[in-house]
């Protein structure tokens, strides 16, 4: 069963291409959210995935050990949301993105791809090994999305 929602408009992907952070959203055991901030890209126009890299930014737990890795492995099921604030509530909009995350160690197929649109997106990828982390790979992605203006502002 395909999770809620419909596949991306072009607005939204749009949006999530030009996006710098997210919040994705992984389930524990118990069913409980974990709901971390990530980078991400966003690869591909009729099949589109979205690819995070496990960086090197300082961590307390080897990457196996993160939560969002743990709970990934448990139930691929994944959200995130990438939003505007504004004093002026009449700008506000969210885009809600539903899929099924994997892990995609170094040197499997696409790997090679995710890391590359990543470090064209984020300028502080170039300084890191990326190339020998894992990426979480969310495929199937489905959307809903709202602007306080109505559904045609959100292609700005």
């Amino acid at each position: 069963m395909p999770p809620p929602g419909r596949p991306l408009r072009k607005e939204e992907r749009d949006i999530l291409g030009e996006a710098r952070v997210g919040r994705l959203a992984t389930v524990d055991v118990w069913n409980r959210p974990a709901i971390v901030p990530f980078c991400f890209a966003l690869i591909g126009e009729h099949d589109p995935i979205v690819v995070s890299v496990l960086d090197e930014k300082p961590k307390r737990v080897a990457d196996a050990d993160l939560v969002r890795v743990r709970n990934i492995g448990r139930n691929p099921g994944v959200a995130f949301v990438i939003d505007h604030y504004d004093e002026d509530w009449s700008v506000l909009w969210f885009v809600h993105v539903r899929g099924q995350a994997s892990l995609l160690p170094p040197g499997a197929d696409g790997h090679a791809a995710a890391i590359e649109a990543l470090r064209q997106k984020y300028s502080q990828y170039g300084e890191m090994a990326i190339e020998s982390r894992p990426v979480i790979v969310i495929a199937g992605l489905r959307a809903t999305s709202w602007h306080a203006a109505g559904p045609a502002a959100l292609s700005r």
